[in-house]
């Protein structure tokens, strides 16, 4: 049995055709250009159109019995009637709220009655403060049907307008204690529920219609699996979907997630709580991970170093400055999206390899700040699987396992979220009766060295003095 998994991430689209008994059989994955992506807005229409060709690619004609549909967390498009996009899609990263969001954290029960409801702070990251930004810029909501980047795909597969509850607790719309639509968000942004899709879960598929069909070569009437998040699959696709498991992922933005019985929220707020595929998600995540590297490299260095060459030094134990990683503005813990970064503790002895050493850490500290509150919240979770862009680096694998001083499970799965859809397509096509049951990720491990955690603990404080007081003390 073949199943196809569609996914629009933040900087590319993705496809994988999975069978039930020999696992992964073709994968395709092609970046965004700047016709696309531009500064956290992207292109609706273009962007599931390259992800759909590319779900053609991999299907290649053969028999697919169900298709499943991802896509980032945050992320919203308004359309018209015949949702049609009258606005790009707008994305977490994109920082032209920050004031609007700003200005409601400024009233502070306000702001605590926001992430008590629905478990998201006011911040750049969600896409109640995009609708705002639309009405301040001309766009009369009214009339106006609004969709996540996942459920846009969707509707032009099937013809529906459905959104998951994991989805969109993710984008901030959804109320914790209800698991429906947030009546206080709703008001706040000008909209009724019925201008966003139909709340419901992996179960509520729909048939692949004809045109969908047409664009993927594939059978129409097989189910399609309504949009889920990349972070909520990547918990099923690494095996992590039973309470007490963490993910810890590291790619263009960093992120832990813990799946939990119930919501657990943080006071003060400084975590996130949203509905996961099944159960709920305690997490936490950060602006700047792989993005403040390919910074570090192009911006400021031209790329006259490789990776090879900053890399080599990784783990040397000479002192090294302190990197706030905030370019891109503050997620977790402070949720303040007006925050900026950079070098502190710098010298005139401070080369190329310190200050990628700087960054290196400065990422992880981040993280590694958000885990303590979490696993306060919590406790410590059973088991902590690590994945994304970072497994390239063997020695920040290394260095991740001495800050966190912990055993680090390594997946060597670079596919996890869409294997994760590919459980939920098996699900849908009947072969998978229990989502606890998908496994398809061998885990190696990574332990802390002993002789080099006092010394990232050392660090960390300094991180901990720089991020409390400011980048000039």
């Amino acid at each position: 049995m073949l199943v196809l998994v569609l996914e629009s991430s933040t900087s590319a689209a993705k496809a994988l055709l999975y069978d039930a008994d020999a696992g992964v059989v073709a994968t395709a994955s092609e970046n965004y250009g700047p016709d696309i992506d531009a500064g956290g807005l992207h292109d609706a229409d273009a962007v599931f159109r390259l992800t759909a060709r590319l779900g053609r690619k991999v299907a290649d004609g053969r028999e697919v019995a169900a298709v499943a549909v991802c896509g980032v967390w945050h992320s919203l498009v308004a359309c018209d009637d015949a949702m049609r996009p009258v606005t790009p899609t707008y994305l977490w990263n994109f920082t032209g709220t920050d004031h609007i969001c700003r200005d409601i954290r400024s009233d502070s029960p306000r702001a605590r009655a926001i992430y008590t409801n629905t478990g998201c702070m006011p911040n750049i990251t969600y896409q109640p403060y995009a609708v705002l930004h639309m009405r301040r810029n001309g766009l009369a909501p009214e009339g106006k049907r609004f969709a996540s980047q996942a459920g846009y795909n969707f509707f032009h597969l099937t013809g529906e307008r459905l959104e998951t509850r994991s989805i969109v607790s993710g984008m901030g719309f959804l109320n914790t204690h209800t698991r429906e639509y947030d009546e206080e968000i709703l008001a706040l942004c000008g909209l009724a529920a019925e201008q966003l899709g139909m709340l419901t879960d992996y179960r509520g598929v729909c048939p692949l219609s004809p045109a969908g069909a047409e664009l993927l070569g594939i059978p129409p009437g097989i189910p399609v699996v309504p949009p889920h998040s990349d972070g909520a699959l990547n918990q099923v696709g690494n095996g992590a979907s039973t309470t007490g498991s963490m993910t810890f992922s590291v790619g263009t933005s960093a992120a832990i997630r813990l799946s939990t019985d119930r919501p657990i929220l943080s006071d003060p707020p400084a975590t996130w709580c949203y509905v996961g595929v099944e159960g709920w998600m305690s997490g936490a995540a950060t602006n700047g991970a792989c993005n403040c590297i390919n910074w570090f490299k192009e911006t400021v260095l031209k790329n006259a170093w490789s990776f090879d060459e900053l890399g080599r030094d990784l783990l040397d134990r000479s002192r090294t400055p302190t990197f706030l990683p905030f370019l891109f503005g503050e997620r977790c813990p402070g949720w303040d999206d007006t925050r900026r970064g950079g070098f502190c503790d710098l010298n005139g002895d401070d080369g190329a390899p310190a200050l990628f050493r700087a960054v290196s850490e400065g990422i992880l500290y981040n993280v590694y700040q958000c885990y303590r509150i979490l696993t306060d919240l919590s406790g410590q979770p059973e088991r902590i699987i690590l994945s994304g862009g970072i497994l390239n680096s063997p020695g920040w694998v290394q260095m991740a396992a001495d800050i966190f001083c912990r055993e680090l499970l390594v997946s060597d799965n670079p596919h996890a979220s869409l294997l994760g859809g590919a459980a939920l397509a098996l699900h849908a096509a009947g072969r998978l009766p229990d989502l606890a049951t998908f496994g398809e990720t061998a885990l190696d491990s990574v332990t802390p060295r002993a002789d080099a955690t006092d010394g990232y603990r050392a660090k960390f404080d300094r991180y901990l003095h720089f991020y409390t007081n400011g980048i000039s003390s």
